[in-house]
């Protein structure tokens, strides 16, 4: 059974503001990504594996929604010599200093931090550095969890990254696990999204909920499907791509 993702009641004309406690990301999940850090290595390990494998042409790359860079492997961030970081989490770049600062520092790497929705900011951010390429750092899954207005807002993404090399890994399907017992799932690739028969296909029975990012990667974008148990009781499945 799939379930919509469906966030309450929210405003159209406002979007999320900045700040350290928030529906997605923020002190709530700093904490929460210190305390299961071991139960998340597989997905870090995973995530590595991805973002090692591309190879963008610029020196800068756009980050939106880094948090602290709990998933993103220094060796990566260092390839560049500046990283724009977009993310709502006002608490962000202090953690994100602590794991990454002083590599960063060593290595050259410049830091802009620009903390605000990037739904509002984002054509703006891109406009200022017509070169750089774009990660999303499992991001946009979360939309629907602030935003009411989400669907619209990622079918704006492809008109705004025209022309540019960018890359995402998101989720697109969660659901609880009974009493906790782990899924015995591997990371897969496929040239199709994750729907739901190829949950079916894989074995993966009971409620699932969307989180409307099946459009996200273009068609035909080779997809790299990694599981990643959130907490003993919460599996999500996250779906990455890159894209030039």
């Amino acid at each position: 059974m799939l379930d919509r993702m469906t966030a309450g009641p929210l405003d159209h004309s406002a979007g999320p503001s900045p700040g350290a406690l928030r529906r997605s990301g923020g002190l709530r999940w700093h904490l929460r990504a210190l305390r299961h850090r071991l139960l998340h290595e597989p997905f870090r390990r995973a995530v590595a594996a991805f973002l090692e494998a591309w190879h963008p042409a610029s020196a800068q790359l756009i980050v939106v929604g880094p948090s602290a860079g709990w998933f993103l492997p220094p060796q990566f961030l260092q390839r560049f010599s500046r990283l724009v970081l977009v993310d709502l989490d006002v608490s962000a770049p202090f953690f994100f200093h602590l794991r990454h600062g002083r590599r960063l520092r060593r290595g050259g790497t410049e830091l802009m931090w620009i903390g605000a929705d990037f739904v509002v900011c984002l054509p703006q951010i891109l406009a200022a550095h017509p070169g750089a390429a774009v990660l999303f750092c499992n991001v946009l899954g979360q939309l629907g969890v602030e935003r009411s207005d989400y669907e619209q807002r990622l079918a704006q993404l492809p008109g705004w990254l025209e022309g540019r090399e960018w890359g995402s890994f998101h989720d697109r399907y969660s659901t609880r696990t009974r009493g906790g017992l782990p899924i015995e799932l591997l990371p897969f690739t496929s040239g199709a999204t994750l729907d739901e028969g190829m949950l079916r296909r894989i074995g993966c029975s009971g409620e699932w909920m969307d989180h409307g990012t099946g459009g996200v990667l273009p068609e035909g974008t080779l997809r790299h499907h990694l599981p990643w148990f959130l907490t003993p009781g919460r599996f999500h499945w996250i779906e990455a791509g890159t894209v030039k």
